[in-house]
């Protein structure tokens, strides 16, 4: 705390008689999580385990749905190694689409949650509590040299700051509405950010307001000139069908829904400037990217701090965010919200920021470098060895690793899916044809040795589907 504040809740955790509490309390859950070491199945036998199908079936009737997967997690882990109901562990790949990176149970984040239960459960807008100042002023201290972010806002799910980051630039630039996104593009499943997210499966039934219109994204397959020229020609055809009716370009830098899809650095140059030219206020959705590509911010990877007017994060930051440039300070009114985050949450976005300088995951040959590059070797080598054939594309930027099985197909995809949620792996899927198996594995919980054992169980699972799928083709052909 700043010099001379001293308030009754800094006396209280300073206090022996708290910190006894949080220390034994802390060395509880210590030692529970310490015996979730390795896989293992459910240790209820034949009763627990219906007793875990039967809350699977009264959850799933419930929310009027089936779960993808049998998961009902006990709220217990271990660094990759989560918990479920039933007492089964599995290696965590997918980490709840990538908000726990440095795994489950970590001291350092338990002790920001014990640290946050004299506050109120949550905080918001017109009452913010002092975890909100420190968590902003984090942020915008780590936004890089030649950054314009100068502001921040606070709040609970990526699809609102997303939905925020709309708002600001539109504000901006009325009476221009109209968004340039890019093909294969997600942005959340609210109204508006359903319209930009680029699938209709998402949108069945809802109205649009044809306010999206889309580019084409980098294509190795056609080399970077050729990319550039593509996605320009489109942009110009756009802006010259609605002149001076666009507002913005929304990026995901690396597309996690559309397939862990990215480009060259001077693919984004060479389109941003263009944008810019035009007017076109530049929003990057880091929603999913947010600490995982090597750097903490996405546009830190590819070297485009200056290009930058809005950015959103969220996902391992255990709260969401957007920054934006003193240009887009919104008016007062625009923006409010009663919930910005739990204190816990808040606390915890603090501690995840601070954890990634400790570690030095951050950076070239920083750790999450090191550790991605260990998991593509792996899959490179089952790919050439024991896997031949059964493994296509392999791709990674840092903490988002995905390749495709087989041909890519969906019904393959899932069949690997199930195979390795069966041998106590979780993971889930990306892209839109070919279909990739996608991880988010917590890698500031991981080392070599984890990495190695999630490789030996993709390696089985593919070998099982495998047989499966050449089994099912004679069959049909008998």
């Amino acid at each position: 705390m700043s010099q001379g504040l001293n308030s009754v809740s800094d006396t209280l955790r300073g206090s022996a008689r708290f910190i006894a509490a949080k220390n034994e309390l802390l060395s509880a859950i210590h030692a529970a999580s310490s015996s979730i070491c390795g896989v293992k199945q459910g240790s209820g036998g034949k009763e627990g385990a219906e007793a875990f199908q039967l809350a699977i079936q009264e959850f799933s009737k419930d929310r009027g749905r089936d779960l993808y997967f049998p998961f009902l997690g006990s709220g217990l882990g271990a660094g990759p190694w989560v918990e479920l109901l039933d007492g089964s562990v599995k290696f965590d790949m997918i980490t709840g689409i990538g908000i726990h990176f440095f795994g489950h149970s970590h001291p350092a984040l338990l002790a920001e949650l014990v640290d946050g239960l004299p506050g109120d459960v949550m905080q918001g807008n017109l009452e913010p509590g002092v975890e909100m100042k420190q968590l902003l002023r984090a942020l915008l201290s780590r936004v890089g040299a030649g950054s314009r972010l100068a502001h921040g806002w606070l709040m609970c799910s990526g699809t609102m700051v997303n939905e925020v980051a709309l708002k600001i630039v539109r504000q901006k630039k009325f009476p221009a509405t109209k968004v340039l996104a890019f093909k294969d593009c997600f942005a959340g499943r609210s109204t508006a950010m359903q319209e930009i997210t680029d699938n209709p499966g998402y949108r069945q039934g809802q109205p649009t307001y044809g306010e999206v219109f889309y580019l084409s994204f980098y294509d190795p397959k056609i080399g970077l000139q050729a990319s550039v020229d593509r996605t320009l020609r489109e942009m110009k055809e756009h802006l010259t069908r609605f002149p001076g009716q666009f507002a913005l370009l929304m990026t995901e830098l690396v597309q996690g829904e559309g397939g862990f899809v990215f480009a060259p650095r001077e693919f984004y140059v060479r389109v941003f400037d263009e944008a810019k030219k035009a007017g076109l206020a530049l929003w990057m959705d880091e929603v999913q990217s947010f600490g995982r590509t090597g750097e903490l911010f996405a546009y830190q990877k590819f070297g485009l701090n200056e290009y930058v007017d809005v950015v959103t994060v969220g996902k391992m930051l255990q709260a969401c965010a957007l920054l934006y440039t003193a240009e887009y300070n919104p008016k007062p009114g625009l923006v409010a919200g009663t919930f910005s985050g739990s204190t816990a949450a808040i606390r915890t976005a603090r501690r995840v920021l601070e954890l990634l300088d400790e570690g030095h995951f951050l950076g070239e040959g920083g750790q999450i470098e090191k550790l991605s590059g260990e998991f593509v070797r792996q899959l490179e080598d089952l790919k050439s060895h024991a896997c031949q054939g059964m493994i296509g594309e392999i791709r990674a930027i840092g903490g988002m690793i995905g390749f495709e099985p087989f041909h890519g197909k969906m019904e393959e995809v899932k069949a690997v899916l199930m195979r390795l949620f069966d041998l106590g792996v979780v993971a889930f899927y990306c892209g839109h044809g070919p279909y990739f198996i996608r991880m988010l594995p917590p890698l500031g919980a991981m080392d070599r040795a984890h990495i190695t054992q999630v490789c030996q169980l993709i390696r089985q699972a593919l070998t099982d589907v495998n047989h499966q799928l050449k089994n099912e083709s004679s069959q049909e052909k008998v």
